[in-house]
């Protein structure tokens, strides 16, 4: 039988403080709501900036667009392969970064779905006030827009952005909390977004 836990979204935003086997930690002091549709991790290693407002209103689209800013918070570069990011759904179920192959077949019409993004999307690059310079997150990329990158590396006071991509496994997406996770060797980042659903949430574990 199901155990249900109900939190409010500001508490749910404050965002996973037990260990990652936990699963499904709910608080953590560095996790903050920017925004209706916009969240934030950030500790002395990391700032991460994810808008999530396209997501949410396109819960019915095989492919989940989360826009994504981040930046180191402390004096070091940072590098990050695509295998560190992957998304928890409500369920519980893990989703790894796809490959530019996968994507590039399963998302014909990639640059309508951009444009819309960023027309209904939210500004991000305000919550990077110390940045000095920008640098695409190439993971994925359009047939017009050159080679992928693999890796992306940036530099303290080096501000990231770029969409990440996730497939529906089962070609929509339900209601619900989602947790978007970026793990190596110099960080943990687990992040919850609500996607469809405001006020009280109730997370199904």
């Amino acid at each position: 039988m199901m155990t249900r836990t109900f939190v409010s979204l500001n508490a749910l935003l404050l965002a996973l403080a037990l260990p990652a086997s936990a699963g499904d930690a709910l608080e953590s002091p560095n996790v903050r709501r920017l925004g209706k549709t916009v969240v934030q991790y950030k500790d002395d290693v990391v700032q991460v900036v994810v808008g999530y407002r396209y997501a949410s209103g396109n819960l019915d689209q095989p492919w989940l667009l989360l826009d994504t800013y981040l930046m180191p918070a402390g004096n070091r570069p940072l590098s990050f392969q695509r295998e560190d990011f992957s998304l928890l759904t409500p369920d519980g179920t893990r989703l790894n970064l796809p490959s530019q192959k996968r994507f590039a077949e399963g998302l014909a019409d990639v640059d309508r779905v951009r444009t819309l993004a960023g027309i209904e999307g939210d500004p991000l690059e305000g919550y990077f006030s110390r940045r000095d310079r920008v640098e695409r997150i190439r993971f994925f990329v359009s047939p017009s827009e050159g080679a992928v990158r693999e890796e992306l590396v940036t530099s303290p006071r080096e501000m990231a952005y770029g969409y990440l991509f996730f497939p529906a496994p089962m070609g929509s997406w339900e209601k619900g909390i989602y947790t978007l996770v970026v793990k190596n060797k110099d960080v943990d980042i687990k992040l919850p977004i609500p996607l469809g659903i405001e006020g009280e949430l109730e997370r199904v574990k």
